[in-house]
């Protein structure tokens, strides 16, 4: 019974005693070399998950993500060479040192608990063995918090050096076997440095993922503040072009030797360069801060009607012919005077894609089968070619010489927000065509929670 007991206190580290039944030599070498590579894999199974825990940096991630290797590296020890592989040491360090005083807390006290749920130990022993590891771990947070990667994994290999050295000969020290160093300890002590060496290769492996991470943010952040310059510097180009017409207007209004004919023209060209760039700051406030939406259901038939006796003066006066064709009645379910900012948005570019006129089309149909309404705006202008429709939708990006690109990517945005899509059709000197598929209206969408 003694030799039973002075077994299970030499492995109380691993767990209870039933680790080790006596099996066949073959058995044997499979039973070790299998739970061998699971612990190997549970160590680096952090890795995986590692990505999505540092991008939240909540400390309750980082110590379920370390917990679950320390729990099971402690349910399946592994004896190699009559000594311990003892794995557990690297989650418990590694957790405590990437979570915080918080996360080594709860690891440390997680490890306590479960000792001695396996049983076959004395948990004051084993609470007291780990304290001197506990309190190195938290005065190293800091230090490790601002070091490179080879001091941590330095420091990484110090403590799990540490926690080896520690545990088992402070326990065997109150237990009464204080003879436990020389007599188990320096014979192990390449394995200790093996599980060391493991515990090195996790944390490179987790800093490689979390620079990967830094560097995928530093370069999303940077392509938000291009888009903003770019979106500033073109919405400063095209306010400055009407503010400087209206400027020279202006002063001309102020010749006391100008005729009424010609006040009258200047300002109506006043006025027009005024509403462009109020136009343009529109686009760019719809964009920047999207309104509080009205949604309704929207009656097609009605909505086109109404666009297009909004577009006839215009296109007329571009010697546009203009077409409608309505097959069937629809209803869809979105904000009735953005849909229709959408609408006027993408004709009016069409309109301007005929400069020597054309014939402007726009027609929709419902598709019963797959509860669709498909809008289709066409125009017989200069087309695009594949580059240019790739890009089309960039919020600095503009086929036209005088153009911001913002109102097409608004007109993007607000589709996406209906829950449709765009597709574009286009081949250079044939025109271009629009097709917007946006979902039929049910009662289901009225009430669907967030409209």
């Amino acid at each position: 019974m003694r030799k039973n007991l002075q077994f299970n206190e030499k492995e109380f580290i691993l767990g209870p005693e039933n680790a080790y039944l006596p099996q066949s030599k073959g058995l044997q070498g499979m039973h070790i070399e299998s739970n061998l590579i699971l612990n190997v894999f549970i160590i680096l199974l952090p890795i995986m998950f590692y990505r999505f825990v540092c991008k939240s940096k909540k400390t309750v991630l980082y110590f379920l993500l370390f917990l679950v290797p320390l729990i099971i590296t402690m349910s399946f020890p592994v004896k190699v060479f009559n000594t311990v592989l003892d794995l557990r040491g690297i989650p418990l360090v590694a957790g405590s040192l990437y979570g915080g005083l918080y996360s080594a807390l709860l690891l440390f006290a997680s490890a306590i608990i479960y000792r001695q749920v396996l049983g076959d130990i004395h948990i004051v022993y084993y609470a007291l063995s780990l304290a001197p590891t506990l309190v190195l771990v938290c005065l190293a947070i800091p230090v490790f918090n601002r070091a490179s990667l080879l001091k941590r994994m330095l420091i990484v290999f110090g403590l799990c050096f540490f926690l080896r050295i520690t545990v088992l000969n402070i326990y065997y020290l109150l237990n009464g076997s204080p003879s436990y160093f020389l007599d188990s300890f320096v014979p192990s002590l390449p394995i200790v440095l093996m599980q060391c060496a493991m515990s090195v290769l996790l944390v490179y492996i987790l800093e490689t993922v979390r620079r990967d991470v830094k560097i995928q943010e530093g370069m999303i952040e940077a392509e938000k503040l291009k888009v903003v310059s770019e979106i500033a510097a073109s919405v400063a180009h095209e306010v400055r072009n009407p503010l400087t017409t209206v400027r020279g207007f202006v002063q001309l209004l102020g010749e006391p030797s100008l005729t009424d004919q010609k006040r009258k023209e200047f300002s109506l060209i006043t006025l027009v360069e005024l509403d462009r760039a109020g136009s343009i700051i529109s686009d760019y406030l719809s964009l920047a801060k999207p309104q509080n939406q009205k949604l309704e259901p929207i009656s097609l038939n009605e909505e086109f009607l109404e666009t297009s006796h909004v577009l006839s003066s215009y296109a007329n006066l571009q010697n546009v012919k203009m077409v409608t064709e309505f097959h069937s009645s629809g209803i869809i379910y979105g904000d009735k005077s953005k849909l229709r900012q959408a609408i006027i948005n993408l004709c009016k570019n069409a309109v301007e894609a005929m400069p020597d006129g054309g014939t402007l089309t726009i027609k929709y149909f419902v598709d019963e089968s797959d509860n669709k309404a498909r809008i289709y705006i066409s125009d017989t202008g200069v087309g695009m070619t594949k580059e240019q429709v790739k890009r089309l939708g960039s919020p600095y990006y503009s086929t036209k010489l005088k153009g911001t690109g913002l109102g097409t990517m608004v007109t993007f945005n607000i589709i996406r927000e209906m829950n449709g899509q765009i597709s574009i059709e286009s081949k250079e000197g044939e025109g271009t065509t629009f097709i917007i598929t946006l979902p039929l209206y049910t009662k289901k969408e009225e009430a669907a929670p967030g409209k």
